[in-house]
């Protein structure tokens, strides 16, 4: 009896393992990610089976999980950091395996954060910025990087981006502002989100060279001088520092690109080279030395005028400019026929500080200046003598002036060597003369020659057009 149902069941299992010499084969299917501590399931069977068979599941190199006997079984498991890995069933009539499932479990992403270097993230143009967006916990994730709320796209010039790292390798004030990222999990269903405070990124710029400048005013008892030191571009805090052929005299720690010192001067005494120093946290830049020596106006006056012509060489303007002998801070005052002029009117511009003069529309007369010193109200004035103006005068454009002359020149030329042609031929003609005594035997036959130049010229016209054309007087 024994033997007969040993028998029976070795032809059911030749029944199952070969119909048709078709081996079977098994197939797994299953999620190839899920959270840890979620519920997965495994489905095995072979397909177009209808016998019950008994599937085993097993992982990785052959650590049986679970075996079931049915058509197609499904095996229940629930994931934890251990259940990564390699899954595949088995039928256990044959040993026949279904391919392999790669299974990976996936922790739910908290905690993001950012992390920058420079740290705290204060930089200079031209310096690196390097971002990375941390989690506390989580696996197979992806990141979103956020610039003042835009997202960064990728293909970007302005960033380089890696996982979880944004980089600026030279950092301008375009980079600066507000940062974040998000890390998600890579998941199709149901993926998990973990977003990042915000971080402000301060891009400072580089200081320019300062620039130094000094005033004096009188206090009363004393003269003094106001240095003013200023950087065009640059972000503060910075420090100045007022330096006197190289002794610093003054330091300020400020919160603009603006500076003053006021230190007392004598008139007359040359006290040195001033210069200003800034200091920023990488850079120290000087200015260019200026001399400390305030001279006292004095010296005759002048007055140097300049005619300005528009295109069709029409007086347009005319600019007077004051012009003392000495005098480091001169204030000035013009008159007309000995009449102070204000300093706005409807024919008149004062400029740089009331040293030149532009008559807008040219009134005949008597034109001067007169100086002094601007830090000295009790100073004697310096005056200028009195320049006549008539725009009646200035009818003639430069280019007749230059073609009267180069006429004038060229029929000089013409005339000379006409002179000069005719002198050389009688020159010639009385040395043929005394050559020889026979030349003169025989002179008398020949009648004497008169040499006459008849010489005509038409001067062209030039004609030139300009914008403006300027004559100094």
């Amino acid at each position: 009896m024994c033997r007969f149902l040993l028998t029976s069941l070795y032809v059911l299992l030749g029944l199952v393992t070969e119909i048709g010499g078709w081996r079977v084969k098994p197939v797994l299917s299953g999620p190839s990610k899920a959270y840890l501590g979620s519920p997965v399931q495994f489905h095995c069977g072979v397909p177009g089976w209808s016998s019950p068979l008994t599937y085993e599941l097993h992982k990785g190199t052959g650590d049986l999980i679970g075996a079931e006997t049915n058509v197609t079984v499904t095996f229940h498991l629930r994931v934890t950091e251990g259940s990564e890995g390699k899954y595949y069933c088995r039928v256990t009539a044959d040993g026949q395996s279904s391919s392999a499932v790669q299974f990976h479990t996936v922790t739910p992403v908290i905690g993001a954060s950012l992390r920058s270097d420079p740290d705290p993230p204060v930089l200079y143009e031209g310096e690196k910025l390097a971002l990375r967006c941390l989690v506390r916990k989580g696996t197979h994730l992806s990141f979103t990087w956020y610039h003042d709320k835009q997202e960064v796209n990728a293909s970007s010039d302005l960033y380089r981006l890696s996982e979880d790292a944004l980089t600026v390798d030279s950092a301008s004030e375009r980079h600066a502002g507000t940062y974040s990222c998000t890390a998600q999990n890579q998941m199709e269903v149901d993926p998990r989100y973990s977003s990042s405070r915000n971080l402000f990124v301060i891009v400072k710029k580089q200081i320019s060279t300062p620039k130094l400048s000094f005033t004096v005013f009188s206090n009363g008892s004393s003269l003094m001088a106001n240095f003013s030191c200023g950087s065009a571009r640059g972000s503060p805090p910075v420090t100045f520092s007022l330096l006197v052929d190289g002794l610093e005299m003054d330091v300020k720690r400020v919160d603009s690109l603006e500076f003053w010192s006021v230190r007392p001067v004598s008139v007359g005494l040359d006290m040195g080279a001033a210069q200003c120093k800034v200091q920023a946290d990488t850079q120290q830049l000087l200015s260019d030395p200026v001399r400390v020596h305030v001279v006292p106006v004095g010296g005759a006056v002048r007055v140097v005028v300049t005619y300005l012509y528009d295109a069709d060489s029409v007086v347009a303007a005319a600019r007077l400019k004051c012009v003392p002998s000495r005098g480091t801070f001169p204030t000035f005052s013009w008159s007309l026929n000995r009449s102070s002029l204000p300093p706005e009117g409807g024919a008149h511009v004062l400029m740089h500080h009331g040293q030149t003069l532009v008559l807008t529309d040219i009134s005949s007369g008597h034109y001067g200046c007169r100086a002094r010193d601007s830090f000295n109200d009790s100073s004697i004035w310096v005056e200028s003598e009195h320049i006549l103006i008539q725009k009646t005068d200035l009818s003639a454009t430069p280019m007749e002036v230059i073609a009267l002359v180069f006429c004038g020149f060229l029929s000089v030329v013409i005339v000379g060597s006409s002179f000069f042609m005719f002198w050389s031929t009688e020159r010639r003609n009385d040395s043929g003369k005394h050559s020889s005594n026979q030349d003169e035997s025989q002179s008398e036959a020949i009648p004497r020659m008169n040499v006459t130049a008849d010489v005509s010229f038409e001067p062209q016209t030039v004609e030139m057009k300009t914008d403006i054309v300027e004559i100094e007087a």
